[in-house]
């Protein structure tokens, strides 16, 4: 008898639908269940701890799923040449089934590493055919490898056990390689307009098709491999196979509690920011509604107003900025060299704080080639610089849940120093260089600033890495956007950087270190915030007429959060945003399991704000981007906020379109005379409690005003309107 019957194919290959179909149902019910359970037992101020734990609850679910589905398959793939009885052959294929699922967590990281990197624009405007082929094709052919090589062994002797390991590969692998080609000449975004039962059917389909192709070609190996009965496996070798799967799953299991350890692990000291010792110049109270909504928030506790007596510098761009809207000239690295630009300036102190500094040689060589530029005027001029030069770099430790990494990146800025040739100390200048790493992973500092001189100070939105070059250049075209002021407010974007600073840990490096190793650098202590130039303490010069508001938030100080919200809770006409993120809380990232689980109650401040200046009869036209995790966060936010506008009656104050290629932008203007320009999304991450670091700047320097309406105006012409999946709109409540 063979294992699979030859006289009656079409019964095999059914009864191997109908037991991956079974274990699929199984595990989704499973998963949503656990996914409910864990949003009412973990409370939602710990939005992370909940991700973890449901994680971990729906890989359980997978793992059950799956096991069913191995043990139900062995209806089609008969073990009784083997000796095996019904009871043990379903045990030993439900094993192997199991086992492998649990073990793809790596793969499958991996995968939503790849995910990840798409919703930052790593990937270009859309997932496209090669990454989904690759990426599923991929993991496939891991999971075939393992489920072939482990029912092999449980199964045949080791020495063949290459037969049905590698017809898994072919069979899982061969099938995801196919399903990623037509996913991706699909354009996967695209897929959402079919609802959430048809993304289900999608997926539904490539399971079941790829295990009864990978267990067809399983069977044949372990057919093919079982010639007598000494090709069977022995007791020895199940021993041992078992043995090698518990050591496996306790692997998983480590990893897991690294997972843990990387979630909870945060900056000690949730403290409100430090009140400055410095005074304020002696700003009146401001009298537009817009200032004065701000102005209550960054005075609030005491604090000094710092508000007046600034000047607008201008904007930064990344890539570079389309005449249509500024007159600025085009530089190689548009913004970067404009950063670089104002590194240069300095004559005292230069602290830059950005979440990532990727370590590709550009654009942060071209930061790096600033500072060693610094120093080479230091050298040439010494007179210029009498109380020496300290430039602090502040890294915002950027987690890769994928690798479960974090804290690396601050090698490459220390590698991308060296190369430019940057001595980290220069006791006889009075120079030094300092590179830090932020202590927390969740959250991690998210903020992006340039102090130089405690005078001028520049707050961005984007980090240093290749995505916001052009394309020209072999960059992402990732668009993004910096303001640059002077005056008084420097002073608390001083203060910012400093209570960033005291929550890092500085990098040491051994002396006359290479760029190839940095690796024998070592992160210290906390950092000490100081200031030898004294740029703390010098009396504040009032650089123009305007006001300028500094948004900070981090745990346990939320200034930045009640700001935005009071400003849309002042805005009286209109309001144009341009953002990447525009999300609900974190469970309505589950709608797809559940479109009910997003309720109106998990709308963020910021919504909610919208939601009543709507009422108020203000105009609201909104610029998002489209993709990145299926786009489905910011089409369950829109869908949100239409139907709460709906609710109210006010539903044409809003239009949404989606912005005309990659966006990274967090900005907005209201009213045509306030702008916001800085690091917060309007995402659960930015809004929440223990939320991340974020730094935004507020102004109503008039060519602020008019330089970004010229902007949002040729994209908001460039860009389509935001349509949502019937579904999503109909299932919200």
């Amino acid at each position: 008898m063979r294992l699979l019957p030859t006289d009656r194919p079409p019964q095999t290959l059914r009864r191997l639908a109908w037991s991956a179909v079974a274990g699929l149902l199984v595990g989704l019910v499973l998963a949503r269940g656990v996914v409910t359970l864990v949003l009412a037992l973990v409370p939602a101020e710990q939005p992370y701890l909940r991700a973890l734990v449901g994680t971990l609850g729906a890989l359980l679910s997978v793992i059950l799923g799956f096991s069913l589905a191995g043990a139900l398959s062995t209806r089609g793939l008969p073990l009784a040449r083997l000796g095996l009885d019904r009871t043990r052959a379903r045990a030993r294929a439900a094993l192997a089934a199991g086992s492998t699922a649990g073990l793809l967590v790596l793969p499958a990281a991996g995968l939503l590493a790849v995910a990840g990197a798409s919703h930052e624009g790593a990937l270009g405007a859309r997932v496209g055919l090669v990454h989904l082929a690759l990426g599923l094709g991929g993991l496939g052919a891991a999971y075939g490898v393992i489920s072939g090589g482990v029912l092999g062994l449980l199964t045949i002797r080791a020495a063949k056990v290459w037969r049905p390991a590698l017809g898994g590969l072919l069979g899982f692998g061969g099938t995801g390689l196919l399903a990623g080609a037509a996913l991706g000449a699909a354009r996967l975004p695209d897929l959402l307009s079919g609802g959430a039962g048809a993304l289900l059917m999608v997926l539904a389909a490539f399971l079941v098709t790829a295990q009864v192709a990978g267990d067809w070609l399983i069977a044949r190996g372990i057919d093919a491999a079982a010639d007598s009965p000494a090709d069977r496996a022995s007791d020895r070798q199940l021993k041992l196979t078992l043995a090698s799967l518990g050591l496996a799953t306790l692997g998983v299991w480590g990893l897991s509690q690294d997972a843990v350890k990387f979630v909870q692990t945060r900056p000690a000291g949730a403290q409100p920011l430090a009140v400055p010792a410095r005074p304020g110049p002696g700003c009146p109270e401001p009298s537009d509604p817009l200032e004065r909504a701000a102005w209550q928030v960054t005075t609030g506790g005491g604090r000094p107003d710092y508000s007046c007596g600034n000047t607008f510098v201008g904007f930064l761009h990344v890539p570079a900025p389309d005449p249509a809207f500024s007159d600025q000239p085009v530089t190689p690295a548009a913004g970067y060299d404009g950063l670089a630009a104002q590194i240069g300036s300095a004559r005292r102190e230069v602290l830059l704080a950005v979440m990532e500094w990727d370590d590709t040689p550009e654009p942060g060589g071209v930061l790096a080639r600033a500072v060693a530029g610094l120093y080479a005027q230091v050298q040439a001029q010494p007179w210029r610089y009498p109380d020496g030069v300290t430039v602090r770099i502040a890294l915002g430790n950027f987690p890769l849940p994928g690798a479960l990494e974090w804290g690396t990146q601050v090698y490459g800025a220390a590698r991308a120093l060296i190369t430019a040739g940057v001595p980290f100390s220069d006791p006889a200048r009075g120079w030094r260089v300092e590179v830090a790493n932020y202590a927390g992973t969740f959250p991690h500092s998210h903020a992006k600033l340039l102090v130089t001189d405690g005078e001028a100070l520049t707050v961005m939105g984007f980090n240093v890495g290749p995505l916001h070059l052009s394309s020209r250049r072999g960059g992402g075209d990732l668009r993004d956007l910096a303001v640059q002021v002077r005056g008084p407010v420097a002073a608390d974007g001083l203060n910012v950087f400093d209570d960033l600073w005291a929550r890092s840990r500085q990098l040491t490096c051994p002396p006359r270190t290479r760029p190839d190793d940095v690796a024998a650098c070592t992160l210290g202590e906390l950092a000490t915030p100081d200031h030898p130039q004294g740029t703390d303490r010098t009396p504040l010069r009032e650089a123009g007429p305007e006001r300028v508001f500094s948004l900070y938030r981090r745990a346990g100080f939320q200034a930045a959060d009640a700001a935005v919200a009071g400003m849309i809770g002042a805005t009286q006409d209109t309001i144009d945003l341009m953002h990447v993120s525009f999300s609900m809380r974190f469970r309505c990232n589950l709608a797809l399991l559940n479109p009910a689980l997003c309720r109106p109650e998990d709308a963020l401040p910021w919504m909610r704000a919208l939601v009543d200046a709507a009422a108020r009869g203000v105009t609201i036209r909104a610029l998002l981007y489209e993709h990145g995790v299926l786009g489905l966060e910011n089409r369950i936010g829109v869908a949100e906020l239409r139907q709460l506008l709906q609710a109210r009656g006010v539903a044409d104050q809003l239009e949404v379109r989606w912005f005309p290629g990659p966006l990274h932008a967090k900005t907005m203007l209201l009213d045509g005379r306030l702008l916001v320009v800085g690091s917060q999304n309007l995402h659960y991450s930015s809004w929440e409690p223990r939320g991340l670091n974020e730094y935004s700047l507020a102004t109503t320097a008039p060519a602020a005003a008019r330089g970004y309406a010229r902007e949002f105006a040729l994209f908001w012409g460039q860009a389509r309107r935001a349509e949502l999946p019937e579904w999503l709109t109909r299932a919200l409540p």
